[in-house]
């Protein structure tokens, strides 16, 4: 590829981010065998990974010849990921001599690193080394390499610093007099609302706050102004943004502080949700970074920023419309109408898949919402409203299973599912009608997949398998409302109760007094054969013991290397635990993928990591049956270990609620052992032949097999950066297992290459003082 400029100030000469012009297969890699290293090219990035830090000498070491004229530039910069505390050395060839470059210690971010030319004029080669300053394996990328004229950098970034918070020709002046009603009530009508102000006035007389108060507090903590620039930040993901732009969350607080100043009267507010709306649209692109628009590049990133642009504008028009002079208005709807649809439409017709995922439901707020603003001035808008919602009823047929499952976990189906929802609601109140008379079958399908996922933890709201790290109110308060003799209630119910016992967004406000107060009593046994999961529940001594088993449907995405893998709660605290996800951003949401992070048996003994094949093309479904009384379960689960499994078959028997063993079956084609894996957020100590793991509530006891030996590892898992954007978002992320530092294991370790192993352990309550042993 060309070097090649993004800007009047930058250039790209090695662009990682488009697997078509990646030059990763050009570039001399040192042989890293001995650590496990492994080099591919993923989408959107080159990632580079080992199993332990190198007894001497970098993780990886990596060379490419270049001949890149670099007269016209003064730093040399790349971007990249490391695992945190590791540092990159960087070593240029040029006609000035050899340049090099250390770094500082990374931390939780992607980061660019900038080298002095020095005067040079051209870059012959490069070399780049990641050396690891913590024992174990790690995980990093490589985004891209370029050029940059620092001094050129202000002048570009100066061009966005013309705006105030004045905003004449756009808004109405300070000193206009609003009256509070929204502009179309797409959202909430004008009745409504006064409804919901008696309302919050009282939550306020009793508690002196409310989240809609919270979360448009955090918008007056931000100036809009100052966060316009050539891209809009995808929320706080950092892999498309510049280091430059971190921080810059102009998305979410406008139409948070535009329903607050509704529901308060606050005029102040809601002339700040108009500012963030105009904001908006002076952006030059709504899209995450240079990457999507790249000269000479295909490469995009679908609709997610667009989507949310057209969702955050056309909600702030609606519910602050007054705010703005007709000027103002006009403005936003040509951005929606031609940077919102315009690319929505392009991604619908080019990508097939996303009517089969995620994503075509993720994108069909802003599209709905900004067609229903659209039409109020552009009548001729109608059919594309209407194509609209067959998009997106469309695709709910497909992402949903038959019997109600959905493949990409949790997490995904509640965000999908509210985004279903809260399109069609907008929709019925565009066109005048209930929005349950458009609501598709399949949804309803869904009851059974809240029913093997509801938690009996209690800071849990689902179990988070797959890429799961939240579960969001808005999105279970329409499925429960959808289903109001489901498990959504009661799942519904606890986040209200976690979160302080009042929802955070109007809709949700609205939904809350028709949602029932209590769930029915979960089903002692369920299965989804489709998606591969089954559920059982009993209760013991008078807490729930609740055990999931994770299979898998042929070609699922956002899954973990963990067919195979189970969870288990008792007495309100998970046992065994599924560690969910973290932000993409961070290195460990690849880590947290791996089978040694699950409740797996793994293969030992191999100079890399084993693993399974992921996604796995394969079905791997458990077969059990159930009742209150027993449970029994089989999984095939060697499918996608070809390289490693001649067999291996898993079984999970319990005759009573407090009794188990789980059983492994195995022959191995490569490696010298075994290792039950067995993750746990609960204090673990081995004494007297048993692993004994102390919960506040209950106790599980489990025994050391014959033959086996039990150690207890403690795994690096989040570092303070992360833990203290945890700690701010801890609102936010209701019913997350708030993931610590680090990640607790038991591993029950055979050597051999066939075996059966049979774990098995007791479940009591605490207090209980068997075999001498203090459990409270």
């Amino acid at each position: 590829m060309r070097n090649t400029p993004i800007n009047m100030a930058e250039s790209i000469f090695e662009l990682f981010t488009d697997p078509k012009l990646s030059g990763l297969a050009k570039w001399r890699i040192d042989p890293g065998k001995e650590h496990g290293l492994k080099v591919h090219q993923r989408w959107a990035l080159a990632q580079v990974e080992w199993t332990v830090k190198p007894k001497q000498g970098p993780a990886v070491r990596m060379t490419r010849d270049f001949q890149v004229d670099c007269a016209d530039y003064d730093h040399l910069m790349i971007s990249l990921v490391a695992p945190e505390g590791a540092l990159l050395r960087m070593k240029a060839d040029t006609d000035k001599g050899m340049l090099t470059y250390e770094s500082e210690p990374f931390g939780m971010l992607k980061r660019e690193c900038y080298v002095p030319l020095e005067g040079a004029s051209l870059v012959r080669s490069i070399t780049l080394e990641l050396w690891p300053q913590r024992e174990g394996q790690g995980v990093g990328w490589f985004n891209w390499i370029g050029l940059q004229h620092s001094g050129l950098v202000e002048r570009y970034d100066r061009q966005w610093k013309r705006f105030d918070d004045q905003w004449e020709d756009y808004l109405q002046p300070e000193s206009f007099e609003p009256a509070f009603n929204p502009l179309y009530g797409l959202a909430v009508s004008g009745g409504e609302l006064e409804q919901l102000r008696l309302k919050h006035a009282d939550w306020l007389a009793e508690h002196g706050t409310s989240p809609f108060l919270q979360l448009a507090e955090d918008a007056r903590q931000l100036v809009p102004e100052r966060m316009i620039g050539e891209f809009v930040n995808f929320w706080n993901d950092t892999r498309y943004c510049r280091d430059r732009d971190y921080g810059k969350h102009l998305l979410t607080h406008g139409p948070n502080a535009a329903a607050a100043a509704l529901l308060t009267k606050d005029k102040a507010l809601l002339r700040l949700a108009a500012r963030y709306a105009i904001s908006l649209a002076m952006c030059t692109r709504w899209d995450s970074g240079f990457i999507c628009f790249f000269p000479g590049s295909s490469f995009e990133h679908r609709s997610f920023v667009q989507s949310l642009c057209m969702l955050e504008t056309s909600a702030i028009l609606d519910m602050a419309g007054e705010m703005f002079t007709d000027y103002g208005r006009e403005v936003i709807l040509r951005r929606i109408a031609e940077d919102g649809h315009g690319n929505a439409n392009y991604i619908t017709w080019r990508h097939e898949y996303i009517f089969h995922c995620n994503q075509m439901a993720w994108f069909s707020p802003g599209r709905m919402l900004g067609y229903a603003v659209l039409e109020q001035a552009m009548p001729r808008t109608r059919p594309y409203t209407e194509l609209a919602l067959n998009d997106l009823i469309e695709s709910m047929e497909h992402t949903i299973l038959p019997d109600g499952g959905f493949l990409e976990g949790p997490m995904y189906f509640t965000w999908t599912a509210r985004q279903c929802a809260i399109s069609l609601y907008y929709y019925g109140r565009h066109r005048g009608i209930d929005y349950r008379q458009v609501l598709p079958e399949s949804l309803q399908r869904t009851a059974a997949f809240a029913e093997a996922l509801a938690s009996t933890s209690d800071d849990l709201l689902m179990i988070l398998i797959c890429d799961a790290m939240y579960i969001n109110q808005e999105s279970v308060a329409y499925l429960a409302a959808m289903m109001p003799d489901s498990q959504w209630v009661r799942i519904f119910r606890k986040s209200l109760q976690i979160a302080g016992g009042i929802p955070d967004t109007l809709p949700s406000y609205l939904l809350e007094s028709s949602i029932p107060q209590e769930a029915p009593e979960l089903a002692p046994f369920i299965s989804l054969p489709d998606l591969g999961l089954i559920s059982s529940v009993r209760w013991h001594e008078g807490e729930p013991v609740k055990m999931l088993i994770v299979g898998n449907q042929a070609g699922a995405s956002h899954t973990h290397e963990d067919k195979g893998h189970f969870v288990l709660e008792y007495a309100g605290e998970t046992v065994a635990m599924e560690m969910g996800t973290c932000d993409y951003s961070h290195p460990m949401a690849e880590v947290l993928k791996h089978c040694g992070r699950h409740n797996m048996l793994v293969p030992v003994g191999m100079e890399e990591r084993s693993r399974p094949q992921n996604p796995i093309m394969a079905d791997i479904k458990p077969k059990g049956q159930g009742d209150a009384a027993s449970f029994h379960a089989e999984m095939n689960v060697s499918p996608g270990w070809e390289e490693y499994y001649r067999s291996w078959v898993r079984i999970w028997d319990s005759p009573a609620p407090d009794e188990w063993t789980i059983t492994d079956s195995y022959e191995l084609i490569r490696g010298t052992g075994v290792e039950f894996y067995w993750s746990t957020p609960l204090p673990a100590e081995v004494r007297d032949g048993m692993v004994i793991l102390r919960g506040k509530r209950g106790i599980t006891r489990i025994t050391i097999p014959e033959g086996c030996t039990a150690r207890i590892d403690t795994l690096p898992l989040l570092g303070g950066d992360y833990q203290a954007l945890l700690e701010q978002r801890k609102e936010m992320l209701c019913g997350n297992m708030r993931l610590g530092p680090v990640q607790t294991r038991i591993a029950f370790c055979r050597e051999g290459m066939q075996g059966t192993l049979s774990i098995r352990f007791r479940l009591e309550r605490s207090g209980a003082n068997q075999e001498g042993i203090e459990v409270r």
